[in-house]
């Protein structure tokens, strides 16, 4: 099927390549390379290989894991796959060696980058997923539901105790172009007083002032200070968007999420999966 670029943007690798790094939360060194792939998106991992479909899919530390029928996984998933749903890149197999994806910059320009220099535009792609009606899931006081929509788009709202973040929201059609230029910069962050509990819990050892931004009841510190007042909210909306990666295909949904995470992110993805299945 043939969709019209200006109203489902595409793209699609010309070679592959590979990026190195430290795992934000297990802090070991970590490996994933990029191919050109056949047919939808496929994760491989100690010898494994499936479509991203379908993997199982955990959100609750901290991150977007995806979990292979015999339990091992691929931690902290969401940041390389919002640039490649943000990009319209769909065609790509990813191998990861080492327990989770390198955290690279801690947002998504460094994959954002390397995948437009191994890419080019393109006219058709999967079908999108154009959903029926609206889907929830949550409860009144944080939630993320999906309504029909002729594009993909999505508003995020947070809300936090500290006054240096508070609440914040964002409007975003999702395209190459403004999630090249509102979203692929915006770091992860951390709580500074959560801070110790999270590394005795084995998560956030790759975490540093170069790819997180903290946040304290002093201050905020970050190298080189905020990129938007907002960051807050953008990260989460990067992450938003590579988390329904794991539908495996374009949607065409107005996405909203308020003070939602991964766990909220996946079960949505859940939800859609089983949509598309006719479950």
């Amino acid at each position: 099927m043939e969709i019209e670029s200006d109203s489902f943007p595409f793209r699609r690798l010309t070679d592959g390549f590979t990026l190195r790094g430290v795992g934000l939360h297990s802090g070991r060194d970590c490996v994933l390379t990029v191919e050109p792939h056949d047919g939808e998106p496929v994760l491989r991992h100690e010898g494994a290989e499936l479509p991203l479909r379908r993997l199982g899919l955990a959100g609750t530390g901290r991150g977007s894991d995806y979990v292979f029928p015999d339990g091992h996984r691929v931690r902290t998933c969401e940041h390389v796959l919002s640039a490649l749903v943000g990009l319209g890149i769909w065609g790509v197999r990813l191998t990861v060696e080492g327990p989770e994806m390198p955290a690279l910059d801690g947002c998504a320009q460094r994959m954002t980058e390397c995948l437009l220099a191994h890419s080019e535009p393109c006219a058709s792609g999967p079908d999108p997923f154009a959903l029926a009606l609206p889907v929830q899931v949550g409860d009144a006081s944080r939630f993320v539901a999906a309504f029909p929509a002729p594009e993909f788009c999505v508003t995020c709202v947070v809300r936090y105790a500290s006054p240096l973040i508070g609440t914040q929201m964002l409007d975003l059609t999702v395209a190459p172009e403004p999630y090249r230029e509102q979203i692929a910069r915006a770091r992860t962050f951390a709580m500074e007083a959560d801070l110790e509990a999270l590394r005795a819990n084995g998560m956030a050892l790759g975490g540093s002032l170069e790819n997180a931004v903290l946040v304290g009841a002093e201050g905020i510190r970050a190298a080189g200070g905020l990129r938007w007042p907002d960051e807050f909210v953008r990260h989460k909306t990067l992450d938003l968007i590579g988390d329904l990666a794991a539908v495996g295909r374009p949607i065409r949904a107005h996405v909203v999420a308020v003070r939602s995470g991964h766990e909220l992110h996946l079960r949505l993805a859940d939800r859609l999966r089983a949509l598309l299945s006719g479950a």
